[in-house]
């Protein structure tokens, strides 16, 4: 018993030894894998600017999507994406062989109604000016001279009343023109309606533009409401932006405000065009669009940025971080944001402000003050725990 005693105790301790070089081991990582002191960099406040920079995309002053307002084969489409037509210009021609087959049955209909139109005139003045003349050519014609004597003996006699028959015979005269006239009328309004369909085969260009995405081939088939092409007049351009609440009170239509086309582009002037009325639901922003100046070397979709000056004429102090220590996600401003203990990484999407001095840039949300974030991330740097050999 002693000795089985003796082997559990040793064999007690050599597990303890283990665990507790284990242990050692990884406290060993541990302080290997923390973020040195010279990578961070403490988010300091700047009271030198108060302006805010906003991304948004450049959009043509005008463009429309094209739709489908007939369904049928696609014959024609004038060009490829970038070529630019005249105001009324055919874009895009749907086969419209049926709908001209249909036309030309319209028109004979048409044709015949207005020959009925005109008969019945000519029998309604027949009638005018020569009454009775059916029952007349009855009896071979010769008692136009026997009606005169006739009709007044019969209405003595009380078989009849001869201006009552005068007045039906006029009236029925009339209800044919009356009727003639309405298949008239109903013939021009089939005629008309099947022009209109032919109109709908061929969608025109509403001003001058370009195609700036075509969505048909020649040969598919194409249902109302489905999209042909997407033109655009390119000849000016704007920038729309999701600018906050609070900001678009100091802002103004005509305003002029700074702008860069696309990341570290060259600075420009946009005018404010149009302010929405309405708030993004959820979002706290409103749509805003800038007029960028003629000849403005922008394309449709390009990353912009617009200055727009803070609310807070005191010049409130914002954090300020240094350019190195911004990584970008696509068009999004980001940091890594480093923890208590220097073990992990958490990154964190920014609205950032105008450049201040030091070579360093406002941040106007995103992080405060005193948060600690890495000085210069790695395009390969990502959240979770630091590993030294990505970031350094």
């Amino acid at each position: 018993m002693l000795v089985i005693n003796k082997i559990h105790v040793i064999a007690v301790s050599v597990l303890l030894a283990v665990f507790s070089g284990l242990g050692l081991s990884f406290a060993l990582q541990a302080d290997e894998a923390t973020v040195p002191q010279d990578l961070i960099y403490v988010v300091e406040e700047d009271t030198s600017g108060n302006a805010a920079v906003f991304g948004g995309g450049v959009i043509p002053h005008k463009m429309v999507k094209l739709l489908a307002q007939m369904p049928g084969e696609v014959d024609y489409i004038a060009g490829e994406e970038g070529d630019a037509f005249k105001k009324g210009a055919q874009l895009v021609k749907l086969d419209a062989d049926s709908l001209l087959a249909k036309r030309q049955a319209a028109e004979a209909g048409l044709n015949s109604a207005r020959a009925g139109l005109g008969n019945a005139y000519v029998q309604y003045r027949r009638e005018l000016l020569t009454p009775n003349s059916q029952a007349n050519a009855m009896m071979g014609g010769i008692p136009s001279l026997f009606s005169m004597f006739g009709d007044p003996m019969r209405e003595m006699a009380g078989e009849g009343d001869p201006d009552f028959e005068r007045h039906s015979s006029l009236y029925g005269q009339g209800v044919q023109i009356q009727a003639a006239q309405n298949q008239v009328k109903q013939a021009e309004a089939g005629l008309l309606e099947l022009d209109e369909n032919l109109e709908n085969t061929v969608s025109v260009a509403p001003f001058n533009g370009v195609i700036v995405k075509k969505m048909v081939e020649i040969g598919d088939v194409v249902q109302p409401g489905m999209p042909l092409v997407v033109y655009a007049d390119t000849s000016r351009m704007q920038v729309q932006v999701e600018i906050p609440t609070r900001l678009v009170n100091k802002l103004k239509e005509g305003q002029i405000v700074g702008a860069r086309l696309d990341r570290g582009g060259e600075p420009t002037k946009a005018k404010i065009a149009r302010i929405f009325p309405m708030a993004n639901l959820g979002g706290h922003t409103t749509t805003v669009k800038f007029d960028l100046p003629v000849g403005a070397v922008a394309r449709p979709g390009m990353y912009a940025e617009v200055v727009i000056p803070s609310s807070d004429s005191k010049k409130a102090g914002v954090p300020s971080i240094p350019e190195s220590a911004i990584t970008w996600r696509g068009s999004l401003p980001a940091v890594f944001l480093v923890s208590e203990d220097n073990t992990s990484l958490k990154m964190k999407t920014m609205r950032l402000g105008s450049k201040v001095k030091g070579g360093k840039v406002a941040v106007i949300s995103g992080i405060s003050v005193g948060d600690r974030i890495l000085k210069q991330p790695l395009a390969s740097t990502r959240s979770g725990k630091y590993q030294a050999a990505v970031t350094e």
